[in-house]
């Protein structure tokens, strides 16, 4: 996928393999959007530098859906 195409929800959730829920609960903690017209869109580069950065960010001030595994199920 180019990095400067802009995505869809539904592409974003192919993208990063995760559900709808997951997409609007991600947009609000800052996740980056183009809003064009009433549509959102999502720019592949922008979102992978976010995902970056809050990986990069202390994990006792990220939020819980965005902190690392510690355990592992089998």
């Amino acid at each position: 996928m180019k990095t400067d195409c802009l995505m869809t929800i539904p592409e974003l959730m192919n993208f990063l393999q995760v559900k709808r829920n997951t997409i609007y609960t991600l947009r609000r903690m800052g996740l980056p959007t183009v809003k064009i017209g009433r549509s959102v869109r999502f720019r592949a580069d922008s979102i992978l530098k976010w995902l970056s950065e809050m990986e990069q960010r202390n994990p006792e001030t990220m939020p819980p859906l965005l902190k690392p595994e510690t355990s592992h199920l089998l």
